[in-house]
């Protein structure tokens, strides 16, 4: 746990001094269940170079995660405290639950990162930082998923120095555009996912997952669904997973000595999106978040007993109404139980 805690210091000691201490608050705040009751660990990298891309709206993404759940028949995971504005929501008698803390960063570029002066019609530079807490109540073939999130956009979210490192070891083109990301601000999110799973009997191998979503927040407000087809071993058991895409912190995982492949898409109405926006909804930014966004999704996973990884690729419409090639990007996550 000492190097756990040395990493999370070491991203926040940038922020300034009242949002540093509004996220240490919040890492303090829910760190007696985080610590006390650890059950798996997670690491997931999305970048867009898996694509064969480099710049253009998201184009990396790192978080590491926190995860802990209990047996059915056991005493109920309870929510994190973060979680409670929303907890109330869901069952309070599941199957079982498990509760989830992430610590994040994800970055977007323009298309061209070359220009010292980036095209103000295109995605803006910015950084994101931030800790979500996240809670899962899972019933025989409906899951309720509700996420807290605090964080910073802006240099002190590190992104810079994050891509200009990253672009010397790869030895890949410097960006040169980051004197005119967005400023430091404050952001906050409330998410719930509602995951229903089709399937003719629990000892199928094929199964069909519906996601609806719902987040409000000044980094980002959606209202949108999903649909998943997915083929594979011991499929009732992990369905509740897919919920993760709609967060985009981690791939989904198969339940122990399982794997499965999955394909489907979503669409969203996103009413503002800071990253794309802008501080304060645009004033100093791009010129038009296109609201109407649609994503592909393909990926697989395998878990052995104590371990998983997940692979995927996802292909995303360019959420700047002033481009129209698609986005895509890869991500893998490993995961280890402790």
């Amino acid at each position: 746990m000492p190097l756990i805690k040395t990493v999370v210091t070491a991203l926040l000691k940038r922020c300034p001094f009242v949002v540093r201490h509004l996220l240490l608050g919040a890492i303090a705040f829910n760190s007696q269940y985080v610590f006390a009751e650890l059950n798996w660990i997670s690491a997931s990298w999305d970048n867009d170079v898996f694509a064969n891309k480099d710049g253009g709206g998201y184009t990396n993404g790192i978080y590491f995660s926190w995860r802990q759940r209990n047996e059915p028949g056991e005493e109920i995971t309870k929510p994190p405290l973060l979680t409670l504005p929303l907890a109330w929501m869901v069952s309070d008698e599941p199957t079982y639950a498990y509760k989830m803390h992430s610590i994040g960063q994800a970055m977007v570029t323009p298309e061209d990162i070359t220009k010292e002066v980036p095209d103000p019609a295109d995605a803006p530079y910015a950084g994101l930082l931030y800790w979500r807490s996240s809670y899962v109540a899972v019933q025989d073939d409906f899951a309720d998923h509700v996420a807290t999130l605090v964080g910073i956009v802006g240099p002190s979210s590190g992104a810079e120095e994050v891509q200009k490192f990253v672009h010397r070891v790869v030895d890949a083109e410097q960006p040169k555009g980051w004197d005119y990301q967005l400023d430091d601000e404050f952001v906050w999110q409330l998410q719930r996912t509602a995951v229903w799973r089709f399937s003719t009997e629990d000892s199928s191998p094929f199964d069909a997952v519906l996601l609806a979503d719902l987040a409000v927040g000044n980094l980002e407000s959606h209202a949108g669904a999903g649909l998943f087809l997915r083929v594979g071993n011991d499929l009732a058991r992990s369905y509740s997973t897919m919920s993760f895409l709609s967060s985009r912190i981690s791939t989904p995982v198969a339940a122990s000595e399982g794997w499965y492949f999955y394909l489907g898409g979503t669409g969203n109405y996103v009413h503002n999106q800071i990253l794309i926006d802008g501080n304060e909804f645009g004033k100093t930014a791009s010129e038009g978040l296109e609201h109407y966004q649609y994503s592909l999704m393909a990926g697989f996973t395998y878990s052995w007993q104590r371990a998983s990884i997940g692979l995927s690729y996802q292909s995303d419409t360019e959420p700047n109404k002033s481009q129209t090639a698609r986005k895509n990007f890869g991500a893998i996550t490993l995961a280890w139980q402790i």
